[in-house]
């Protein structure tokens, strides 16, 4: 680590209250951090003397944040008068754990639980299931002409499901 020498500079935002405080994870040791200020291509961080030693540059940095987790790479450090250090890092890798997509075997556990398309859930079903009963009913169907559809529809996908089963179970 060193002091800065080019004069790229990039807009820096300060950051305060509770985005401020985050730690910074060298190698197994976590150490607690306070960021300053934070531009797109890293962060300045500031630690109090008694931490300035742990920071080591061969290891890994993980800063972690409020809401996120970011791998960053050691740029420059600095002391102060008081003892502090004020460290310039670079972004690298983002590890923030993404919520994934629960996968089960079992269906209903993998719906999410909203308290609002329960009912429009079951409203929507029942409609559906109400249209294609009387679809299939003898009298509306024959009327409307898609009884013969249904019919054959169904004694087809019978057949075929039958030989299905009985060339699984001869194999």
């Amino acid at each position: 680590m060193s002091v800065p020498t080019n004069n790229v500079s990039f807009f820096r935002c300060p950051v305060n209250g509770k985005r401020a405080t985050g730690s910074l994870k060298v190698g197994r040791r976590r150490i607690p951090v306070t960021v300053q200020d934070t531009s797109i291509e890293g962060f300045t961080l500031r630690v109090e003397k008694r931490f300035v030693q742990r920071v080591r540059g061969d290891y890994e940095w993980m800063l972690t944040l409020l809401d996120e987790r970011t791998q960053v790479h050691p740029q420059w450090m600095c002391t102060e008068a008081n003892g502090d250090a004020k460290i310039g890092v670079s972004r690298g890798k983002d590890a923030t754990p993404q919520e994934g997509v629960k996968r089960s075997w079992v269906f209903w556990s993998s719906v999410p639980k909203d308290a609002g398309s329960s009912v429009s859930g079951i409203a929507l079903g029942g409609m559906l299931l109400l249209i294609v009963a009387m679809i299939c009913l003898p009298g509306i169907g024959d009327d409307l002409g898609t009884a013969p559809w249904v019919r054959s529809f169904l004694r087809d996908g019978l057949r075929h499901l039958g030989m299905s089963v009985r060339q699984f179970l001869n194999s």
